[in-house]
């Protein structure tokens, strides 16, 4: 009986082990996607120019007003963006022009407001048509689709101080994006 008590005692002692290490190894991977520097989160008046550091930007000064859950089939102020993204919110942008130009924006969307014919294309209703099943798989919560013309990659995600950029889909990689940076914004608010 005494030797049944030890084989239970070391038993369970393993088992702990073994979760602390699966936990410890866990909690040391790095998110996904590629960590910027915080470029601070004041508000600033309408019209007033911002020069984020990356495109799409992932942190900044912006407007009061941010945008709400959504699939956007125009491009908006990158200014009300980041106000979206300090609550906790995820951005898919995607690409559908095949010239991929590269440049930064200057928080003013008026640049990108104007979309080529190539984003009414089959290939490009396909791919947002794909990312909008993760947004309804993922609960549409926090959640903004929308098109930037002048995104350097074919599909972009952003949180606060993340960004992933890359041109072929990949369901898991948007989704394991979506569970590690939702909600996680500076500001976390109820909607």
């Amino acid at each position: 009986m005494r030797f049944s008590k030890v084989i239970i005692i070391i038993t369970i002692v393993i088992v702990i082990i073994g979760f602390l290490a699966w936990l410890f190894i866990e909690s040391s991977k790095p998110l996904p996607g590629q960590k910027f520097p915080d470029e601070g989160r004041d508000h600033i008046e309408v019209g007033k120019a911002v020069d984020y550091k990356t495109n799409p930007p992932t942190s900044g000064k912006h407007y009061a007003d941010w945008l709400r859950t959504g699939v956007y089939s125009e491009s908006r102020d990158d200014r009300n963006l980041v106000h979206s993204l300090e609550h906790g919110y995820i951005i898919m942008s995607y690409n559908c022009d095949k010239s991929l130009q590269s440049s930064v924006s200057s928080g003013d969307a008026t640049d990108s407001a104007m979309l080529s014919e190539n984003f009414r294309s089959d290939d490009c209703h396909k791919l947002v048509d794909d990312l909008i099943k993760i947004y309804e798989k993922k609960d549409q919560k926090k959640l903004i689709i929308i098109p930037r013309s002048n995104l350097d990659s074919r599909i972009a995600l952003t949180a606060w101080n993340y960004l992933d950029k890359f041109n072929e889909f990949d369901q898991s990689r948007i989704e394991k994006f979506i569970d590690a940076h939702r909600d996680m914004g500076p500001e976390r608010t109820m909607e």
